[in-house]
């Protein structure tokens, strides 16, 4: 089950739960248990395994081989 990041709208809270992607509209505010929460965009890295970078992403993040159209090199 994938974690999700959260910013309760009411109290301001930022907060990851782990839930399923059907069930994300049902989350509350640990918090304050506020159900006005919005999902908050975190990105995502995707290896694509063609990289021509070995030694990084490309983005200077120092993670290794993330690569592909994105990883520059």
């Amino acid at each position: 089950m994938p974690n999700y990041d959260f910013r309760c709208a009411e109290c301001g809270h930022k907060f990851a739960v782990q839930v399923s992607m059907n069930d994300r509209d049902k989350v509350s505010c640990p918090d304050c248990g506020g159900k006005k929460v919005e999902q908050l965009f975190t990105g995502c890295m995707m290896n694509t395994g063609s990289s021509s970078d070995s030694a990084g992403c490309g983005f200077g993040c120092g993670l290794p081989g993330a690569g592909g159209e994105f990883g520059g090199g």
